[in-house]
């Protein structure tokens, strides 16, 4: 008879139910509905919130109604709730709880976690770093344990702690965590924490079990699905039961909600079970917001993570050369840097050439010179004028056998003209028509500004109002012909990516902005962070403000001060910041010298003090569009740079 594995026990005595109905994204108007289904429908016992969800004042309401029509005894659900980062202080511990409690309209929660070791400022929205303060977990801790005591907390723990940082924990906490609530699914296993709470008598939980969709497509998980007649959820979640730890699945589908449930008169057999651990393993919520080069305590993922996500970014970024670097300090690691993953699982060089303004006769030899010197990235534009001559050179080089077309990342844009469904693949074609190539690594739309076809200047009367999300979908069409590799953007605002998400079937990979030391785009770069869309800085050496001879980001005085502490060129300085903030750069010259110069920017770092000299630079921004002809006060979308860049200037 197959183990029913119904329920798990806590340190404290307690059983908590091991399939929960996640929350999370769950819109308040429906939530008290969802919540209905799953507990007098399907028969759901678990439910897991968190103030950060938005929706626990709606299922407050569902529980109330759910408890007063006799649907369910109080004694026989389980609620979890979490505490926040800007509550970390112990008396806002007791009031953020307290609210907890009145929203949800119960006299107590089965379990209470610190939701993430970071800390905001109090009453910040936690969207800025200047937000980001050192935590004090002890003291956090501390008010948990008196949350316990009083009964109004049944059970305390944590989530998202790394094995150090629950060690730490566990050094001089009175009573120690009953949960850590992690992400875990066959894509990210966490067999060494997995380990490490069993020895200490701690419960894993185990959050998003179902990862994303391309986990449920994974190919070992659908082989198994259709050997035991099952859903490839069943099998992710049923994994998660076997393997000892609760899961916390979430849907609003009454179909699926009742299919997620049904794991529990069934197993996977040890053979298939085993072929399971063959998944390759890929973190999906690393906490990069949480991490800043100034505020807060974790100037790295390494840091966030003590390690225990770095290995899965060595793995697919950064092994390039000998470990013998590797240490606890990551800004070390990065100098191994050469290539960034996208939300697409392709790699990205994190140095690209960029061929804008390298003239026609010139730019070859520059291709030639780049691919000797190592360069592996070149970014080109239909508008830069030179993409026939730049063929001719990749041609050369392939038939001279000094580079292979699959070891080059080769990205163009879509412009202006060419924003219509029907013109966009022909666009695409004429690329690669000139660049002599079957296909692209990466695709982007190079404005958010559309033109009228075939016309040849930036007279204002050229300008249409452009349709995005008209445009885009035939972008989409482009990836899945094989033509584009990956699809992104250029010069799109938070808000215009945003907007973009919303209706994407494929999320753009990458946005191409202007990026350095003078405009940092400290907005935009964690925006980009947290929904998985790489930020590429082009002008990562700034150039001259119109009107001016004076290079922004070159000149500036700070920059001058670093490389010469550092003994590095400015332009290097400013290179090897891009990296060390986490975005790709893309810097131009047909300078045999200073294109070698812009490349050895991988065996040396910035230091923390220094990093932050930088962060303090002023922000100037150089490509407005304004200079472009994209604003006008009759015709197209834009009447102004606020309108432009939605405020972002």
């Amino acid at each position: 008879m197959e183990e029913k594995i119904e329920n798990v026990k806590l340190n404290t005595g307690a059983m908590m139910p091991s399939i929960g109905l996640g929350t999370y994204k769950i819109p308040p108007a429906i939530v008290a509905d969802v919540i209905f289904t799953a507990i007098a429908k399907v028969g759901y016992r678990h439910i897991d919130c968190a103030p950060l969800y938005g929706n626990q004042k709606q299922i407050g309401h569902g529980l109330k109604k759910l408890l007063q029509d006799g649907v369910v005894n109080r004694k026989d659900l389980w609620v979890t709730s979490k505490l926040w980062c800007t509550d970390h202080e112990p008396d806002d511990v007791v009031k953020a709880f307290n609210q907890t409690l009145q929203d949800l309209q119960l006299d107590y929660v089965d379990l209470y976690l610190i939701h993430w070791p970071v800390s905001f400022k109090k009453g910040s929205d936690g969207t800025k770093p200047e937000d980001l303060i050192h935590p004090d977990i002890p003291k956090t801790w501390t008010a948990m344990e008196a949350l316990l005591e009083s009964g109004k907390a049944r059970a305390i723990g944590v989530s998202n702690f790394s094995s150090k940082k629950l060690d730490d924990l566990l050094k001089v906490a009175r009573i120690p965590p009953a949960v850590n609530q992690v992400e875990c699914h066959p894509s990210w296993q966490q067999p060494k924490l997995r380990t490490f709470c069993e020895s200490k008598g701690i419960h894993l939980s185990g959050y998003a079990p179902l990862g994303r969709n391309d986990i449920l497509k994974n190919p070992i998980i659908v082989m198994i699905s259709e050997k035991l007649g099952k859903s490839p959820a069943q099998v992710a979640l049923r994994w998660g039961l076997q393997m000892g730890h609760s899961v916390v699945p979430k849907s609003s589908n009454e179909d699926r909600l009742k299919e997620n449930f049904n794991i529990l008169d069934w197993s996977l057999p040890e053979d298939l079970l085993a072929k399971l651990s063959d998944i390759k393993q890929e973190k999906l919520v690393t906490g990069s917001t949480f991490v800043h080069e100034t505020f807060g305590p974790y100037r790295t993922i390494e840091e966030l993570w003590d390690g225990e996500e770095i290995r899965r970014q060595l793995e697919f970024i950064f092994i390039l050369r000998p470990l013998k670097f590797l240490t606890d300090k990551y800004c070390l690691v990065l100098h191994m840097a050469k290539f960034f993953v996208l939300n697409n699982g392709t790699k990205i060089p994190s140095v690209g050439f960029g061929t804008a303004r390298a003239a026609p006769g010139l730019v070859a030899h520059a291709i030639a010179t780049v691919i000797k010197t190592g360069y592996r990235q070149l970014d080109c534009s239909p508008v830069y004028g030179n993409e026939k001559e730049i063929g001719d050179a990749l041609k050369q080089l392939f038939a001279d056998g000094l580079v292979k077309r699959e070891e080059l990342w080769i990205t163009s844009k879509l412009w202006c003209t060419d924003h219509l469904p029907e013109h966009v693949p022909k666009a695409l074609d004429k690329t690669l028509q000139d660049l002599q190539l079957d296909y692209l690594d990466l695709y982007l739309i190079h404005w958010p500004v559309s033109m009228k076809k075939e016309s040849m200047s930036m007279d204002p009367e050229n300008l249409t109002q452009p349709d995005i999300a008209a445009t885009w979908k035939a972008m989409e069409e482009l990836n899945h012909s094989g033509k584009a590799r990956a699809i992104g953007v250029s010069n799109f605002s938070t808000k215009k990516l945003q907007t973009l998400l919303e209706t994407a079937r494929v999320p753009p990979a990458v946005n191409q902005v202007e990026c350095h030391p003078a405009w940092q785009q400290h907005k935009l770069r964690l925006f980009c962070k947290s929904n998985k869309v790489h930020l590429s800085g082009y002008s990562p050496l700034g150039s001259q403000m119109i009107g001016s001879k004076e290079n922004v980001v070159l000149n500036n005085p700070v920059i001058g001060m670093v490389a010469e502490k550092l003994d590095k060129t400015r332009a290097q300085v400013v290179l090897r910041w891009g990296l060390q903030i986490g975005h790709s750069v893309l810097p131009k010259s047909v300078n045999d010298e200073r294109i070698k110069e812009n490349l050895d920017i991988f065996d040396w770092s910035i230091p923390k003090d220094l990093l932050h000299k930088i962060s303090e630079i002023v922000q100037v921004k150089v490509l407005t569009g304004a200079e472009l002809g994209f604003l006008h006060e009759t015709f197209g979308q834009y009447r102004s740079l606020e309108q432009l860049w939605d405020g972002e200037i």
